[in-house]
């Protein structure tokens, strides 16, 4: 008797684990069927496009605003400035309009050399402005280089480098005069001794 009751009592807990099972199972089920909303692949597709598409929109917009600030930065820092070269066929000088970052002694000289009025590995030593009896007058100070330069031109040549010279920083810096030296000494050439500020119509030669 004993026997039969140890027997039945593993008999009656399989019973209640595997009922407990089942009511689980059920459970789970139930859980699915309302959590788990009916989606077919159709939409499944759909809304990955729709994401896809978002998502290039919005690189797209991104690519867009980053080319277009640096271009906007780039040609507010760009100025306009005119260089005058010689011609020696007419008594006007030609014009060019060159872009700068910013208005400089050093950047008009670099204008210069690529016409042949400044030769080539001409520095600037110093470059002032100030104001002499009410008019805007320029102080530049070249290497010596510049005076040898001149030394191998005609009279006419000479002309037109100080006109264009002359006229390019009037023009740029909006002055009346401009007093040019070399290596800080009065600028002597062959032709002529500049002692005092150079004054011109940009555009026109000295003598004119």
């Amino acid at each position: 008797m004993k026997d039969r009751k140890w027997m039945a009592l593993p008999l009656a807990v399989l019973i209640l684990v595997l009922a407990a099972c089942g009511n689980r199972a059920e459970e789970v089920t139930a859980m699915e069927d309302e959590q788990v909303p009916d989606v077919s692949a159709g939409d499944l597709l759909v809304d990955s496009l729709e994401y896809l598409l978002d998502e290039e929109g919005t690189e797209k917009e991104e690519q867009s605003v980053s080319t277009e600030e640096p271009d906007e930065e780039e040609e507010q820092s760009q100025i306009e400035v005119t260089i005058y070269y010689g011609n020696g066929a007419s008594d006007e000088l030609n014009t060019e309009i060159s872009t700068m970052e910013q208005i400089s002694a050093e950047n008009l000289i670099d204008a210069l050399v690529r016409h042949n009025i400044v030769s080539l590995g001409t520095k600037v030593y110093s470059f002032e402005e100030k104001d002499v009896d009410g008019e805007k007058t320029l102080y530049l100070d070249l290497s010596k280089t510049f005076r040898e330069y001149l030394k191998t031109m005609t009279q006419e040549g000479e002309n037109i480098i100080m006109s264009s010279l002359t006229g390019t920083f009037l023009a740029a810096y909006d002055a009346e005069k401009i007093m040019i030296t070399v290596d800080g000494n009065v600028l002597k050439t062959d032709h002529a001794t500049y002692e005092e500020p150079l004054h011109c119509t940009p555009g026109r030669l000295l003598n004119e």
